[in-house]
């Protein structure tokens, strides 16, 4: 009964894992296209999207970046425990890594290209 549970835990993380990772890379994705993004000079779809709501002085959709990256990586440490013996598991850490280099891509980059002004 516990190994069942433990086992259903581990399915119901992998998924909620798996699609934040697939909905942080489609805004990374995005992250690329000026017209969404915006530019230091000039507006973007985001702005207008997730501009009015605010965590600080962080954007939503940044916040949302911000906090799933800390899960993530949490997540991919729980997952590289059993990765030698369980595929799945190597997978989800492979996922995990490849994400957190986006992650600080995205940063560099929106500080470069003044998208991220911190003062």
């Amino acid at each position: 009964m516990i190994r069942d549970n433990l086992d259903h835990f581990r399915t119901t993380l992998r998924w909620v894992f798996r699609a934040a990772i697939a909905l942080n890379s489609v805004r990374f994705a995005l992250s690329f296209i000026p017209k969404f993004e915006g530019t230091a000079a000039r507006t973007g779809i985001a702005d207008k999207l997730f501009g009015a709501y605010t965590l600080g002085f962080f954007r939503a959709d940044f916040a949302w970046l911000i906090g799933s990256t800390i899960v993530i990586f949490a997540a991919t440490i729980y997952f590289a425990k059993d990765s030698e013996n369980d595929p799945q598991a190597r997978l989800d850490v492979l996922l995990g890594w490849t994400w957190i280099v986006a992650f600080v891509i995205y940063v560099i980059k929106s500080i470069f290209t003044g998208v991220l002004y911190l003062g």
